[in-house]
């Protein structure tokens, strides 16, 4: 008999319940420090003088402003529903992309303690909502570390490419799910994958349009959270859905290749919340980076691999509106504040940000087995409850 996985109706998204989590990695390392501008600290433009910002949104407190190129943003925040958090990071010394990656989506500060990935130690030890299939998602194309260790989580490269093509649905899906019976090597991972594509082509998720006027660039970042959208309206039972975005290791050049980057990343992010409208108070968005980049600039007109870093939090249910750490407890960037004589010192450990959001936004009652060893704060008024 081949292996069979209920589908049971997805839950309207209401401010009350469990909110569907949107993580966005920036891989490559995202210049923080040029894209919330701490302008009110003196030394910002003696350290970059020649790749300061000089004309940045003013935020928050007469001290942070928004890079030009997140000008769209400035409404969110306003609005209440974007939050952002500079100096964080986890604490390891890393300036490894891979390493710093893997401890990052770890939730981990040594390479020793790496097993699964934090969000999937958080599936692993909580309810399901559904028995979907799609519980889990990654579109990129393949699961995330971050994901490992939750039951069968599905990577996706394009919601249309998805399945076998015109053999979807057909016998041959059938002949398939005969073959990786029970006891068949691979057989569950099999069967989870031919039931999401039998839950994905009753969804039909390529029939939400985007609504409320809402225009996505034509990109990568642009393509994904479009179709993350769509999967959200499609009542799959998705409950965390990965996004990776490449190309921010701007070793050189960074005025040119940050706005450029920065400029899709506002756009996109604009554009998934006037897409999603109401449907947002069921949902969260975090943006975040495996480190930081140095304070001083380069002789290339870039900066190199750091520590501090900076993370956006997007949703209905953030306390948004406001910009941690307040000016006055920047950690500041005179030579003797910097950590290692080089970098922005982290003031917010990432896991804070993730526990509380965990308790607050995804029904957790101890997040101390998913983020084992970690002591730190679980509530930085980042959340709504």
């Amino acid at each position: 008999m081949p292996f069979v996985r209920q589908t049971l109706p997805a839950p309207e998204l209401v401010y009350d319940q469990q909110d569907v989590l949107v993580c966005i990695f920036q891989r490559g390392a995202a210049d923080g420090i040029n894209s919330l501008v701490p302008y009110g600290d003196p030394n910002y433009l003696l350290q970059r003088p020649n790749i300061g910002i000089t004309n940045s949104i003013d935020l928050a407190e007469s001290f942070y402003g928004l890079h030009p190129a997140l000008a769209s943003l400035q409404s969110i925040y306003n609005a209440g529903d974007l939050a952002l958090v500079h100096a964080t990071g986890i604490p390891h010394d890393s300036r490894s992309h891979f390493d710093a990656q893997n401890l990052v989506e770890g939730g981990v500060i040594n390479k020793t303690e790496l097993d699964v990935g934090w969000i999937g130690r958080h599936l692993a030890s909580s309810q399901a909502m559904t028995n979907s299939a799609f519980r889990a998602a990654s579109i990129s194309g393949n699961v995330p570390f971050s994901l490992t260790g939750a039951d069968e989580p599905i990577a996706i490269e394009a919601i249309e490419g998805f399945g076998l093509g015109e053999l979807t649905g057909t016998s041959y899906q059938e002949l398939l799910s005969d073959w990786f019976e029970p006891g068949v090597p691979f057989s569950d991972t099999a069967q989870a994958s031919i039931q999401a594509m039998d839950e994905l082509l009753q969804a039909n998720p390529g029939q939400f349009t985007p609504q409320n006027g809402a225009s996505y660039p034509q990109s990568e970042l642009g393509n994904k959270l479009r179709q993350t959208g769509q999967m959200i309206r499609s009542s799959l039972g998705t409950e965390v859905i990965c996004v990776d975005v490449g190309g921010w290791d701007h070793h050189e050049n960074l005025p040119f290749y940050l706005d450029a980057s920065l400029s899709d990343l506002a756009a996109c992010l604009e554009a998934f919340y006037i897409d999603m409208g109401t449907l947002m108070q069921g949902i969260t968005v975090v943006v975040h980076t495996e480190f930081g980049r140095r304070v001083g600039e380069n002789f290339s007109s870039g900066t190199d691999h750091g520590t501090g870093g900076l993370a956006y939090l997007m949703g209905g249910g953030v306390n948004g509106g406001q910009v941690l750490p307040a000016a006055a407890n920047w950690p500041g960037l005179a030579d003797q504040d910097l950590y290692m004589g080089e970098d922005l010192a982290i003031t917010t450990d990432l896991r804070s940000i993730f526990s509380e959001l965990l308790i607050k936004r995804l029904g957790r009652i101890d997040v101390s087995d998913v983020f084992p060893g970690f002591s730190g704060p679980t509530d930085l008024s980042l959340f709504l409850n």
